[in-house]
């Protein structure tokens, strides 16, 4: 079962944070006391206010996404402090019933079809703004370790392992703007090789490298 599931997407919007998300699970009570109000997520972010009906692209109908809303605030509003058998507990779970439909639904291959419809219009999208190649694109999502699908996931494109490693490692501190020494002597595409074996950076087959947001 995927982690996150796909919300929506706000219409015609230029941010990378078109797209919303919500954490795939059913079981919000938390650390033995609370409940855990549903939150909005994205590569790059976590929280945020929810957007109007009219404004979205989603698989859930007007009544479905208004009343989770109504689900997350009510979840909200049940504070903290609670015990198991409580008056407050019994509500959560009852909230957690409601919320149920709603979570089949957006995991269903009905869902699943429209989400691939976007996936196929982000990815146009980062062709577009990136300048890749539809087949680096491809390599890129598909290489990526989370739920995520969207142009969000891609942080930065570099022409080459050095490239990434040289940019990584200024923007890491490792190196000081103005060392000569440094400049000379650190080994960028070793570096940047090194990077490339771990989740946040990837090598292409064209030799160019993507930077994942996580």
């Amino acid at each position: 079962m995927k982690r996150y599931v796909f919300l929506y997407r706000i219409k015609d919007e230029a941010d990378r944070d078109a797209c919303a998300y919500l954490e795939n699970k059913l079981n919000r009570f938390v650390c033995g006391h609370y409940f855990s109000p549903l939150g909005l997520c994205g590569s790059c972010y976590r929280g945020g206010c929810w957007e109007d009906y009219a404004d979205i692209e989603t698989i859930l109908s007007e009544d479905e996404y208004a009343a989770l809303r109504k689900i997350d605030d009510a979840f909200g509003k049940l504070g903290f402090g609670i015990k198991p058998g409580d008056e407050r507990y019994q509500k959560g779970l009852a909230l957690t019933e409601d919320l149920k439909p709603i979570f089949d639904k957006l995991n269903s291959e009905e869902a699943d079809d429209f989400f691939q419809q976007i996936v196929a219009n982000e990815k146009q999208i980062v062709m577009r703004e990136q300048d890749l190649t539809e087949a680096e694109v491809e390599e890129a999502f598909d290489g990526y370790p989370l739920d995520y699908r969207d142009r969000s996931i891609i942080g930065a494109v570099y022409e080459d392992v050095e490239e990434a490693g040289r940019e990584e490692a200024y923007a890491l501190g490792y190196i000081e703007e103005g060392s000569i020494i440094c400049e000379r002597y650190f080994d960028f595409e070793r570096f940047g090789r090194d990077l490339a074996e771990g989740d946040s950076l990837q090598e292409l087959t064209s030799g160019r490298c993507v930077r994942y947001m996580m």
